[in-house]
């Protein structure tokens, strides 16, 4: 029997060929600016200070390097050169290693390329979990992969050089291989989120409901693999420990991460700030106790249903948790285009009240996805973490859509 998957992957394709190219030809054009990916500068000035047994760690020599790349004579307290700083785990330097490898101009290119074939993954998210599932509308085939990769918050991610793009293409191709029995690879390629472990924490239980327990095991085992093998690169595994301390004290020297100071912020003490003025900066216990509530209310959900839920619900339930449960920037944001496999789900149903939650559901993307200027200039200064706590309370008190 041919397989199910194989008519719907290749008649939209050509579709999400034709997203990618527009989205690597801006990419590749953006790459062209001295003035852009600040951030990827960072990523990659990291490895290389780490392939050269140099710490990463060290605040004062990464912004002397920033300084030097993109000055600023009038740079005062709140300027880019005075609040930055590299803050990932000791196995990015594995991950950004062939970056560093390469001259600087060369280094971007190579960024701009890898971006755009994680763009071919995101393009696929759609597909994810839907076997069984009737063939899409030429519209939804021919509109969807533009909206997810060529839209104002990708664009952005990619002009400052984040990672979150090609962290949401590892997760889609992870899965893509996890559904085609290739566990090792998919295990591999969902690591890579972990660059940002705040952030990839919902991966784990992820994995675990989608996979059983060894999976989720495997996935733990290779990061703490890789974060050692980083850190013996950087000189030593107490390089693990530099980390962690400078993390502790670093991270809230960047007024960019405040939630007092930036209404980019989505998480739920930026929300908590605007409504009550109560004034709450995570730090590690914070995050992790508010994982933890997020997890509580996800089981409590599912016993309430009296039967399991689709796989679709829970990677919408994962990519929600990493925009609302620790404090980050609009970019990590991004990784609600997972849930656009669930979305797809309540559209297929015959019910109503789901497809009405499924419109509900998109007006909260978009909102997430407007421009911050844009919002700010009719009064709004909050729409990000409010289009969360919004999608939050849709994917965890509405009705479940069947399973598949």
């Amino acid at each position: 029997m041919a397989d199910p998957l194989a008519p719907r992957e290749k008649r939209p394709l050509p579709y999400s060929l034709f997203a990618v190219a527009l989205f690597l030809a801006f990419a590749l054009v953006q790459s062209a600016n001295p003035k852009l990916l600040p951030d990827f500068f960072i990523y990659r000035l990291g490895a290389e200070l780490g392939l050269h047994g140099q710490s990463p760690y060290n605040l004062t020599a990464i912004r002397e390097r920033v300084a030097e790349q993109y000055p600023d004579p009038d740079a005062g307290p709140d300027s880019f050169i005075n609040n930055c700083g590299y803050f990932l785990p000791p196995m990015a330097v594995l991950v950004y290693a062939p970056f560093a490898m390469l001259p600087w101009p060369a280094a971007k290119v190579a960024w701009a390329i890898a971006s755009a074939i994680a763009a071919l993954g995101i393009t696929r998210i759609p597909d994810l979990f839907q076997k069984n599932r009737p063939t899409p509308s030429p519209i939804w085939n021919g509109l969807v992969p533009f909206l997810l990769v060529v839209n104002f918050l990708a664009l952005a991610i990619l002009q400052v050089g984040q990672s979150t793009l090609v962290v949401v293409g590892c997760v889609a191709f992870g899965q893509w291989c996890f559904e085609r029995n290739l566990s090792t690879l998919g295990t591999l390629l969902w690591s890579v989120a972990f660059i940002k472990p705040h952030v990839a924490l919902p991966l784990v239980p992820l994995a675990w409901y989608l996979g059983g327990w060894k999976r989720a095991a495997g996935l733990l085992g290779v990061v703490a693999a890789l974060n050692l093998a980083g850190a013996a690169v950087i000189g030593s595994p107490l390089v693990l420990r530099d980390y962690v301390d400078f993390l502790a004290a670093g991270h809230k020297a960047v007024a960019f991460n405040l939630a007092e100071r930036n209404p980019e912020i989505t998480s739920w003490n930026r929300l908590l700030f605007v409504a009550t003025g109560t004034l709450i900066e995570q730090a590690a216990p914070i995050t992790l106790a508010s994982y933890l509530i997020f997890l509580a209310i996800v089981l409590g959900r599912c016993a309430l249903a009296g039967d399991r839920p689709p796989a679709a619900w829970a990677m919408a339930a994962a990519a929600t948790a990493a925009a609302w449960c620790p404090q980050v920037l609009a970019y990590e944001a991004y990784s609600l285009v997972l849930v656009v496999p669930w979305l797809r789900e309540l559209f297929a149903t015959r019910s109503p009240c789901r497809q009405v939650l499924g419109i509900v559901v998109v007006l909260l993307l978009i909102v997430e996805l407007l421009p911050y200027p844009a919002a700010s200039a009719i009064g709004i200064t909050f729409h990000r973490p409010l289009a969360v706590a919004l999608l939050a309370l849709a994917i965890l008190f509405r009705p479940l859509p069947p399973k598949n």
